[in-house]
C-alpha cells in the first residue's frame, strides 16, 4: 500500500503550554492515522515541562518525534530579541544537516514530503529537499526567507478562507495549490463532560456564582482587555475565570482589572480544559478586530473546544469567527467594546432556552472540525499535487509503541 512519508519539521518545544505545540502533535497524530509514516523534528530545548510529550497531550504513539540540538538561551530573562533568531535559524540549519545525512545521501528525500507551520526550517530545506509542503500559519511577508519557500514549496494548507485570496492577489500563488482547512479539536473529549458541580468542586471554585470563562493565550490580538473591562460591568453574582497567560500577560491585565472579579489562574495542562470549560456557565472569545492575525487569520482552537463542550458562546463579530460559527450558535459581541460584551455575557446567562439551542447547534457544527478531517484535507491535497507516496507499512500499528523522544 501506497503511504505518505511526512517529516514535519517545527520549531517549538515540546511538550509547550502554547496552542502551537498542541496543534502539531494532533495533526501529527492525525497524519499517522490516516496512514502517514510521520516523523517530527523538533529542537532540543531546555524545557520546564518535564512531561512525555506523548503523555502530555494525550495522543497514541504513532509517530516519531526527533529531537535535535539549537542554541538555546531562550531560558535567560533578558535578551530574547536576539536569543530567539539565534535558536531558531540554529535549529533550522541542523535540521537541514541533520536530513541531507539522515535521507539525502541516499536519495531518500525524494521519497519525503517536508511540511512544516514554521518557514524559516523550510527556507533551509529547500536547498536539499525536493518535496517542501507549506502549512501557513503567519501571514508571510515579503522577504527573501518566504519568497524562496513561497517559490518552491510544491503546495499548501491554510486554517481560512481569506487566506487562499490573499495569497493570490499578494504572491501570486494559484489556489488549486492551496487548501483550506480550519484547525480542529478531539471532540469526544469536550462533547461528554462531567457535571457542573462536580467540576467546580474538584477546581475548587464556590458555587452559587455564574462563571464567565477566557481560556488559552494571553497576547494582545487575542482582545482579552476587553473581557477584563466586561467583567467590572457585570453584576456581583458573576465571576470571570481566565485560564492561561505567562506571569508577565497577567500582570500587564491585572492593571485594568480594578473593581473586577476575576481571577487569574495560569497555565493549566491541555488534559485539564475539559474539566474548565465543565464548570463555566458562559465562555468567552474576545478577539480582537485592531490586528489582522485575529481579523482574518486565525482560527481559535479553543473555540472548536466551546462549540464542542455545549456551553453558551460569546464571541467577537470578526471574519475569521463568522468563517465558523454563525449568531445561531453564539451570542456575538462587537470587537473591542467591552459594554458589547458585558451584554452579550448576560444575555446568554439569562435567556436560558435561547442560550441551550444556540449551543446544541455549535456542538452540532463542531463535528466537521476535527484533526482527522484536518489531516485527511491535507493529504488528499498531497495526492491531487501528485507529491510522492511510498511502499511500506507504517513503523508501528496503532495503539503500539512507535513514538520516541531523542534528545
Amino acid at each position: 500500500m501506497n503511504r505518505p512519508r511526512i517529516i514535519y519539521l517545527t520549531n517549538v518545544r515540546l511538550p509547550t503550554e502554547k496552542a502551537h505545540g498542541l496543534a502539531t502533535v494532533k495533526l501529527s497524530e492525525a497524519f499517522a492515522q490516516a496512514g502517514a509514516e510521520v516523523t517530527v523534528v523538533a529542537p532540543w530545548r531546555w524545557n520546564p515541562l518535564q512531561e512525555d510529550p506523548f503523555t502530555y497531550y494525550g495522543v497514541e504513539r504513532v509517530f516519531r518525534i526527533v529531537c535535535l540540538p539549537s542554541v538555546d538561551l531562550l531560558w535567560l530573562p533578558f535578551g530574547k530579541a536576539v536569543a530567539f533568531p539565534l535558536q531558531l535559524f540554529s535549529f533550522s540549519l541542523v535540521a537541514a544537516v541533520w536530513l541531507f545525512f539522515r535521507y539525502g545521501m541516499g536519495g531518500r528525500l525524494r521519497g519525503a514530503t517536508i511540511f512544516s507551520h514554521d518557514h524559516i526550517p523550510l527556507f533551509f530545506a529547500t536547498f536539499i529537499a525536493p518535496h517542501i509542503f507549506y502549512d501557513i500559519h503567519d501571514y508571510p511577508a515579503r522577504n527573501i526567507f518566504f519568497r524562496r519557500v513561497l517559490g518552491r514549496a510544491a503546495g499548501f494548507s491554510v486554517q481560512t478562507r481569506g487566506k487562499v485570496a490573499a495569497l493570490l492577489r499578494d504572491f501570486a500563488i494559484p489556489q488549486e495549490r492551496v487548501v483550506a482547512w480550519p484547525n480542529g479539536t478531539d471532540i469526544e473529549r469536550f462533547r461528554d463532560l462531567v457535571p457542573r458541580e462536580h467540576a467546580r468542586e474538584r477546581l475548587g471554585i464556590p458555587a452559587g456564582r455564574t462563571i464567565v470563562l477566557y481560556t488559552g493565550s494571553l497576547q494582545s490580538w487575542k482582545g482579552v482587555d476587553t473581557l477584563v473591562r466586561a467583567a467590572a460591568l457585570l453584576p456581583h453574582s458573576f465571576q470571570t475565570y481566565i485560564v492561561g497567560g505567562s506571569p508577565g500577560e497577567i500582570t500587564s491585565l491585572k492593571r485594568i482589572a480594578s473593581g473586577a472579579a476575576i481571577r487569574f489562574v495560569g497555565t493549566r495542562p491541555w488534559l485539564e480544559m475539559p474539566l474548565w470549560l465543565a464548570a463555566a456557565d458562559v465562555l468567552v472569545l474576545p478577539n480582537t478586530a485592531r490586528e489582522e492575525i485575529s481579523r482574518t487569520w486565525t482560527s481559535p482552537m479553543k473555540l472548536f473546544e466551546y462549540m464542542a463542550s455545549g456551553r453558551p458562546i460569546v464571541a467577537s463579530d470578526i471574519p475569521s469567527i463568522r468563517e465558523i460559527i454563525d449568531a445561531s450558535m453564539a451570542f456575538l459581541a462587537k470587537p473591542d467594546d467591552a459594554e458589547s460584551f458585558a451584554t452579550a455575557i448576560q444575555a446568554a446567562r439569562k435567556d436560558g432556552g435561547d442560550a441551550v439551542a444556540r449551543a446544541r447547534r455549535g456542538q452540532e457544527a463542531v463535528l466537521r472540525y476535527t484533526w482527522k478531517a484536518r489531516a485527511e484535507a491535507i493529504l488528499a491535497h498531497m495526492r491531487s499535487l501528485q507529491l510522492p507516496e511510498r511502499h511500506g507499512t507504517l513503523p508501528c500499528e496503532p495503539g503500539k509503541s512507535s513514538g520516541k523522544v531523542i534528545q
